[in-house]
């Protein structure tokens, strides 16, 4: 069974996606140099657990175009292409800002 968002969340309680959205952050700043492909690796893998405590928090369902966003730019880290993962994560993060880039 998948979590619905059908009212304002308590306050205090995390926004759908937090996790992710740390970890697009974490990415971006990152990817403000080129990274080596050891680096590339490990962003890609850090995106990837944030996806999998997304997806373990039940999440996934209410950031879903994030998450696809975010698995696209994984497949760009380890491809070793930054500019399409940088763009990838920038829709991502304002995708879960409320924004469609």
């Amino acid at each position: 069974m998948t979590r619905q968002l059908d009212a304002l969340p308590f306050p205090g309680t995390p926004s759908p996606g937090l996790d992710l959205r740390r970890a697009v952050d974490a990415a971006l700043a990152a990817l403000i140099t080129p990274p080596s492909p050891a680096a590339a690796r490990a962003l890609a893998d850090e995106l990837l657990g944030a996806l999998a405590r997304t997806a373990a928090t039940g999440d996934t369902c209410l950031v879903l175009p994030a998450a696809e966003a975010v698995g696209q730019a994984r497949g760009h880290l380890v491809a070793a292409r930054d500019i399409e993962a940088r763009a990838a994560l920038v829709r991502a993060r304002g995708l879960l800002d409320g924004r469609t880039p």
